[in-house]
C-alpha cells in the first residue's frame, strides 16, 4: 500500500519513508562504475516511483579507496582489502528531474541535496 501523497505531517513524513526506502534499495542493488552513475540512478528510481515529484538533488563525498599493500606482511592482496583516506576529495552531486516539468526555481539552487 502507497503512503498518502496529500499534505500534512503524516503524509511528509510517509513520503519521506518511501523515498527512503527507494534511495537505499537502489543504492544496495546497482552495480555501477562510479558514484554519479549510484547517485543517478537512485535519483531515477524515486522519479518512477513517486510521480508527484519532479526533480531531486543528491550529493556525496567523493571518497577514496585504496588497494592496501599486504606485502610487508607475507600476503598478498587480490583486490579484496582497501583503506578509506582521511578526507573526501570533494562533493559528487547530481539532479535528476523529469523531462516534462519546469525546472526548479533558483531559490533552491543553492540548497546542497544530503544523502
Amino acid at each position: 500500500m502507497l503512503p498518502a501523497r496529500g499534505d500534512g505531517p503524516l503524509a511528509r513524513a510517509a513520503a519521506y519513508d518511501e523515498i527512503r526506502a527507494v534511495l537505499v534499495d537502489r543504492f544496495g542493488a546497482v552495480h555501477s562504475l562510479a558514484l554519479q552513475q549510484t547517485l543517478w540512478h537512485m535519483g531515477r528510481a524515486v522519479l518512477e516511483t513517486r510521480h508527484d515529484i519532479a526533480e531531486i538533488r543528491l550529493s556525496a563525498p567523493n571518497r577514496h579507496h585504496v588497494l592496501a599493500d599486504l606485502e610487508p606482511f607475507g600476503m598478498t592482496n587480490p583486490g579484496e582489502v582497501f583503506w578509506a583516506q582521511d578526507r573526501p576529495h570533494g562533493l559528487i552531486e547530481v539532479t535528476v528531474h523529469n523531462n516534462d516539468d519546469p525546472p526548479a526555481p533558483e531559490a533552491w539552487r543553492d540548497i546542497p541535496g544530503y544523502i
